[in-house]
């Protein structure tokens, strides 16, 4: 399908997946983890998709795993502020990899692990799944301005992070 008709559904669909995580846990917050996760997961799984039936099936379906996914983080971690979930985790060394390279990815996954979930999972599609401004918003349906106000504020606090461990000079 077409990422226009993504654009036009995708409000619906994340209503949809919201409601599945309030069912599911009578929390907002978690909620709107929920619906913000299976709006990435369904982006990346919208050009393989034949009708908008299917993409609603695949919806609920990934927002009643996210939930599982979800309760099952929050059952395993401690819940302080500053721990870091395997969420952000980056492999500890890797082939070729110099210890310096290991440090600043150690320095970065415990800098976005202060982030709130929200901002983190706006920032793991900003970083990693390469996606614009306008396409978060379009994918977690949260209005444009509100995704960079979000980006920046992560930005600033990863930078502040990796300014204050050494990482970045001046």
């Amino acid at each position: 399908m077409e990422h226009t008709e993504f654009e036009r559904l995708a409000p619906i669909l994340r209503t949809r997946a919201k409601r599945v995580g309030e069912d599911f846990f009578s929390a907002a917050e978690q909620a709107e983890d929920v619906a913000q996760e299976t709006m990435i997961r369904l982006w990346k799984a919208w050009p393989s998709l034949s009708s908008p039936l299917e993409a609603e099936r695949l919806a609920i379906r990934i927002a009643k795993h996210e939930c599982i996914d979800v309760w099952r983080r929050e059952q395993r971690r401690p819940h302080s502020p500053l721990t870091t979930s395997h969420e952000t985790a980056l492999p500890a060394s890797e082939e070729g990899q110099t210890l310096e390279e290991s440090e600043l990815k150690e320095a970065l996954r415990r800098a976005t692990g202060t982030l709130r979930r929200s901002e983190k999972r706006l920032w793991r599609m900003f970083a990693e799944a390469q996606m614009d401004t306008r396409e978060i918003a379009i994918a977690t349906g949260i209005n444009a301005r509100t995704v960079s106000a979000m980006l920046s504020h992560a930005r600033h606090i990863i930078y502040n992070m990796l300014k204050k461990g050494g990482y970045i000079d001046e």
